[in-house]
């Protein structure tokens, strides 16, 4: 059965200032970040995609968005994969404490990112795809490391402190996934690129980041016609600074031009485009139980209590603010619901997690997939926050660990998640 596709990018920039940041005020913006849509049909079937240049989309958000594109165009909600590149150099898009959500700007953001999903949907064309991945070990590190006192410390200063780490605590996920899209005359059309490494250069200020630095090149190479979809994968204990050696360059345009690289080389490889790919798309929800906090509001009475958590978001008040609202969250209820979904495109599998996933739950999912071209997309349809392994809990210490607003949920909901993505992709591939 012919395959359509159709891509549309569309500028999310702020549009009055100042706006507020994930750090402050901005009066202006280091370069444009996007919202970047494809849209793809064979026959009935319809899946889109948007991958949004932000830090998190939350799913009040994700909902909206899903509205606003079934009413433009008919794309049911349950058939739109909503992203975050986890870009931190972003307008406020989430509540936190002296920095309160920009809503008009999250206005304008569900807006433009809807019109882009249905730009992409008026441009749907024949077309043909391939996929190929690579590893690529230079770009991501992981930021948590044991100390010899056996506690976990994250993102460490180790001109400060390297006597006392033992190891780093995890690994990485190198695997660079490329699904290339070209019309039926060889034009490159879109890409979409699946990559796990936490976004945070320019923090504070509105830059797209090392996706952006990354897209343009591709850009460079392949047209400025050729979309560029940027999913993150399970990059919540991902870095890209290298913190066992400070002096590497790990700026966002050295490492934007090594992922750009690295697609640009699979893509000039790929001689074999399927113009009639299988395309199908499932989604499911489950529901995901609260932890126990009682170590949150020991730290907030005592300062003592914490253990190896950034000290700036103690003086901004950031821990006594998530007591405040995770007890709120408590009287109403004890679970979120997540909204999962895994997507086929050809070979190609793509397994989405609403949260800030560590890379060994990804992992987990790709080693069980019977799919060897299985890509983990998190930050996707919302955010639960960070969903460590269980393992991590095993040992005190660490941002993404330590309970708050970005820390809240069971400690099974690693492999929660996992088997339900999985159930998903036997679903739609069995």
């Amino acid at each position: 059965m012919p395959f359509h596709a159709g891509f549309a990018e569309v500028d999310i920039s702020p549009v009055t200032f100042p706006v507020r940041t994930y750090l402050g005020k901005q009066e202006s913006i280091d370069d444009p970040i996007f919202a970047h849509a494809a849209v793809f049909r064979t026959g009935d079937e319809v899946a889109a995609v948007v991958s949004i240049d932000v830090v998190i989309v939350e799913w009040e958000y994700v909902e909206r968005i899903r509205r606003l594109v079934t009413k433009g165009c008919g794309i049911p909600g349950e058939r739109l994969l909503v992203c975050a590149t986890h870009n931190h150099a972003c307008p406020a898009v989430v509540e936190r404490p002296g920095h309160s959500k920009e809503n008009e700007y999250l206005d304008h953001l569900v807006a433009q990112t809807a019109r882009a999903v249905v730009e992409a949907h008026a441009s749907l064309a024949p077309a043909q795809i391939a996929v190929d991945r690579t590893l690529e070990s230079r770009v991501s590190f992981n930021r948590r490391f044991i100390k010899r006192d056996g506690t976990v410390v994250t993102q460490p200063r180790i001109s400060e402190i390297g006597h006392e780490i033992l190891c780093n605590e995890g690994v990485i996920d190198p695997d660079l996934g490329v699904l290339c899209v070209q019309s039926d005359e060889g034009a490159p059309l879109g890409v979409l690129v699946n990559f796990a490494c936490h976004a945070c250069h320019s923090m504070g200020r509105v830059s797209s980041g090392y996706p952006g630095v990354m897209t343009r090149q591709i850009k460079e190479s392949l047209g400025a016609d050729c979309s560029v979809l940027f999913l993150n994968g399970a990059c919540a204990n991902l870095m890209h600074s290298n913190y066992l050696d400070p002096t590497a360059d790990t700026s966002m345009e050295r490492t934007g031009s090594l992922l750009a690289e690295g697609v640009l080389g699979l893509v000039a490889k790929m001689d074999t485009f399927d113009a009639a790919p299988a395309l199908r798309m499932a989604e499911g929800t489950q529901k995901i139980g609260f932890r126990d906090w009682s170590i949150l509001e020991a730290a907030v009475e005592n300062r003592e209590r914490f253990v190896n958590v950034f000290e700036f978001l103690i003086d901004r008040g950031w821990y006594s603010h998530s007591l405040d609202v995770l007890r709120g969250w408590r009287e109403q209820t004890d679970h979120f619901v997540a909204t999962q979904q895994a997507l086929r495109i050809g070979p190609a599998v793509f397994a989405t997690a609403p949260a800030e996933y560590f890379t060994e739950n990804g992992l987990r999912i790709k080693e069980l997939s019977p799919h060897s071209l299985t890509f983990v997309v998190s930050l996707a349809n919302g955010w639960l926050g960070y969903i460590p392994h269980p393992e991590a809990f095993e040992r005190a210490g660490g941002h993404e660990t330590f309970p708050g607003l970005w820390s809240k949920m069971e400690i099974e909901a690693g492999r929660m998640l996992g088997d339900k993505a999985l159930d998903l992709i036997r679903e739609i591939w069995p």
